[in-house]
């Protein structure tokens, strides 16, 4: 199986205000060749989020990090904190 991967751990102070943000930004990402996967909450911590990303090109989809609109909704999301994995499907 071929492609790539983002997969992003993120533990924001206020999940509502945070999946809003997300959800929100989804238009957005398409323009980075970026398609959304699942969102996963920890089963034992609600409050951890592992979100999943598949990208046409990791190169590309990078530039999503740096747009004016991923900052300006991270602004809005509150306080979170992302761990951020680039990958290429196994």
């Amino acid at each position: 199986m071929g492609g790539s991967v983002i997969m992003i751990r993120v533990t924001p102070e206020n999940y509502d205000q945070w999946i809003a943000e997300h959800d929100g930004a989804e238009q957005d990402r398409l323009e980075y060749g970026l398609t959304d996967g699942p969102v996963y909450r920890d089963a034992k911590d609600p409050g951890t989020v592992l979100v999943q990303l598949e990208a046409e090109d990791l190169d590309r989809a990078r530039g999503w990090f740096a747009d004016a609109r991923f900052k300006e909704a991270a602004v809005r999301a509150g306080k979170v904190k992302r761990e951020i994995i680039f990958g290429q499907h196994a």
